[in-house]
């Protein structure tokens, strides 16, 4: 069964079955040199609810039951290791396999920020971005003016092609590491610069105290794109609920329509009056669109506001079409 499209009630589905039938599988490893850690694992899914079945052993982990089209986090400790994030993991329609859920060793981040003159506290994170070309390379010479973290304190430092401190770096180097501390808990995306002159596409990501968070942040030259125009809900938005699993779920007889009161079944105009009609101003709000509950569900809250999420930022390319639909005053067309 998949999950992810905006429901219906604020507590849309919390308590409901997934059902979900896809299994990721992995292996926990050292931050540093990719080496499997086995001793004192444990492993947890952030972003799903309710939790997965789990089983790990040693450093190997399968996480079964996992929703299609869904986006969650690992939350992977070990023993001498900090409680860490995983970089977003993404499920379709297929299993996953050769997952590696990395932990960063607490005695190297301490070096590192003691490096920088940092003292971390234990009510807030560390975040570690990667910052990477389209191909997945790491990218130097990225200017720290242009790098927004929401909710962090103090950042961004570098880290150097060996991944220690780069004392004094002002941008980022061959590694392509950013590091941010003093996060607020909570969750965290990449932001635009005021003047900005680079797009920073990163999944939006979980962040705990005494925790660190590890994600991947693709950035491409040039100011974001503008919205798309002239959306057509019967052409462009309708199909995203099929392609996306909605319509599995919040139809006649899933979860998401009990509980939540929202079915999709029939044609566009019945799917235009569930969303629009039947709750004015709630799953769409043309007044304030990052508020329709369409956009908000099927984002990563913390805590989850939905079973689990299916966009991993604002930047998706069916979110954008879905705000700006919305932006041009939720059209019947």
């Amino acid at each position: 069964m998949a999950i992810g499209c905006g429901g219906g009630g604020e507590n849309s589905g919390d308590d409901a079955p997934l059902g979900g039938s896809l299994t990721v599988t992995g292996d926990v490893v050292d931050f540093q040199n990719g080496a499997v850690v086995a001793t004192g694992v444990s492993v947890t899914a952030s972003g799903i609810t309710p939790p997965p079945m789990i089983a790990a052993q040693g450093s190997m982990f399968t996480i079964t039951e996992v929703p299609e089209n869904s986006v969650f986090q690992i939350l992977a400790n070990a023993t001498d290791y900090r409680p860490t994030f995983s970089e977003v993991i993404e499920v379709k329609a297929e299993n996953v396999t050769g997952v590696k859920a990395r932990v960063v060793k607490a005695s190297y981040i301490n070096t590192v920020a003691t490096a920088f003159g940092i003292t971390p506290t234990a009510a807030k994170g560390i975040v570690i971005v990667k910052l990477v070309d389209a191909n997945g390379m790491p990218r130097a010479n990225i200017p720290g003016a242009q790098l927004v973290l929401a909710g962090s304190t103090m950042g961004p430092f570098f880290l150097d092609a060996q991944g220690n401190a780069a004392v004094g770096a002002q941008m980022s180097t061959a590694s392509g590491y950013a590091v941010w501390f003093e996060c607020l808990p909570g969750i965290t995306e990449a932001g635009q610069a005021a003047a900005a002159t680079i797009t920073i596409d990163m999944a939006t990501s979980p962040v705990a105290g005494g925790s660190v968070t590890l994600a991947v942040a693709k950035v491409t030259d040039g100011a974001p794109p503008p919205l798309p125009a002239n959306v057509s809900f019967s052409g462009q938005i309708l199909p995203i609920f099929t392609a996306r699993g909605c319509l599995a779920c919040h139809g006649a007889s899933g979860p998401g329509s009990d509980l939540g009161g929202l079915d999709m079944n029939g044609g566009a105009n019945k799917v235009y009056g569930e969303l629009v009609t039947e709750r004015p101003g709630i799953r769409v709000n043309t007044a304030m669109p990052a508020l329709s509950l369409m956009l908000t569900k099927p984002l990563r809250e913390e805590p989850p506001n939905h079973q689990t999420a299916t966009f991993q930022n604002t930047q998706d390319p069916d979110y954008l079409k879905l705000f700006a639909w919305i932006k041009e005053g939720a059209k019947n067309n």
